[in-house]
């Protein structure tokens, strides 16, 4: 019996480049093409990618995430970043996804809210609500500690998480996420309006960019996006360009600009009361927005994907979603 499978974002990515020890510096973008896997020699039914890849070309190694038929339309809207990441980037790539759908068999923009796959980020599936929750003060206790915890994290990861649906809360991964952040000086390489995407990235997980007493890391089901995440959703040709400067252009060519002024996870280092959050025009801002009742931004919560949440159905565009369940 033939099957015939198409490449899925960590499946067929991940296996070839498993398969032929890719190495990647900066940017690495794959064709779009499909896989006909012959399943009767060791009598397989399996519809996991992963698994299809593996044994067409005797690769022993276990999936950690299962999601079948994930294709884009437009292979050139995913890549693969320096530190291993695979991301979708550009405009309005095809990365369109339901998520906390009130009727999970008819799943549609009027039963389910519309996410964006960020991308697959420590082999755990990322994604972001499409719009904006709404306005929210980061934290009333006017410092940003995120594990005090803050009042928006109490908000995210209690009244928000409990407010979804329980099919979809069980998709939802407990991940680690990363409280380092930058510096807000004159001449320190890891200030804010100095860093890359890539730079944004080393700061946010080094441990000794945190304020004395607050956590390096936390355990959380909700966050909020990190501003490597939007730094590299812009894509290659915006890697080298300092993300505080990417309202010059390279926002335009970057899906989490929305056009609103919304709040990163990323707080300061060396400082108790400063906060990043990207503002309405695509630059990222820190300077001057303290932690106080009076600075409320838009809130877009993000989450990782259980590794036992299968897409059914949808091919990423706008109009067609991808469809999850269990």
């Amino acid at each position: 019996m033939q099957e015939k499978i198409k490449k899925n974002l960590i499946g067929f990515i991940l296996g070839v480049i498993t398969v032929f020890s890719i190495s990647v510096i900066a940017a690495t973008y794959f064709p779009s093409k499909d896989v006909t896997y012959d399943n009767t020699a060791s009598g397989l039914q399996s519809t996991n990618v992963q698994g299809a890849i593996d044994e067409l070309y005797g690769v022993c190694t276990t999936p950690s995430i299962t999601l079948p038929d994930l294709l884009p339309d437009n292979p050139d809207e995913l890549y693969k970043d320096e530190h291993g990441n695979i991301r979708y980037y550009g405009k309005n790539p095809n990365n369109y996804i339901y998520f906390n759908c009130s009727d999970q068999n008819n799943q549609s923009t009027s039963t389910c809210d519309l996410w964006r796959i960020i991308g697959v980020i420590d082999n755990k599936i990322k994604i972001i609500k499409d719009e904006s929750i709404g306005k929210r003060i980061w934290d009333i206790s006017q410092r940003n500690n995120w594990t005090r915890p803050a009042e928006l994290n109490t908000y995210l990861n209690v009244t928000y998480y409990n407010s979804i649906n329980e099919t979809y809360k069980n998709m939802i991964s407990e991940e680690t996420y990363y409280l380092g952040g930058p510096t807000n000086s004159v001449s320190n390489a890891t200030d804010y309006d100095k860093l890359t995407a890539s730079g944004y990235y080393e700061v946010e997980r080094n441990a000794n960019n945190v304020n004395n007493g607050y956590n390096a890391t936390t355990k959380q089901y909700i966050g909020l996006m990190y501003p490597s995440d939007y730094g590299y959703a812009a894509g290659s040709n915006c890697l080298s360009t300092i993300v505080y400067n990417y309202q010059n252009s390279c926002k335009n060519n970057d899906y989490l600009s929305i056009g609103v002024d919304e709040w990163f996870q990323t707080s300061f280092f060396r400082s108790q009361y400063n906060i990043l959050h990207l503002t309405s025009n695509g630059a990222i801002s820190g300077s001057n927005y303290f932690v106080n009742k009076t600075d409320s931004y838009e809130v877009r919560p993000t989450l990782y994907l259980n590794e036992n949440v299968n897409i059914i159905d949808g091919d990423g565009s706008k109009t067609n979603p991808y469809q999850l369940s269990l």
